[in-house]
């Protein structure tokens, strides 16, 4: 009875260890690019992904896109 606990507190404990690993460093940052005119969706997507390889928004209404990208520390 105790050895299939043990073994199943064992693999839980191994299972987290390896989760946490890979989220660390993985938090998310941000740039803001102004653009000449009212900000344009493709443009914005594009020119994040070639400087940070992330995604860009348009923040409606403005001439302001918001780039979202993985930190790397």
């Amino acid at each position: 009875m105790a050895k299939p606990t043990i073994l199943a507190i064992f693999m839980i404990v191994l299972v987290l260890g390896m989760t946490m690993k890979e989220t660390q460093g993985q938090e998310e940052c941000h740039e803001y690019y102004t653009e000449t005119g009212i900000c344009e969706h493709n443009q914005c997507d594009a020119q994040c992904a070639s400087k940070r390889n992330g995604t860009g928004r348009c923040i409606a209404g403005t001439k302001n896109c918001l780039c979202s990208y993985d930190c790397k520390f």
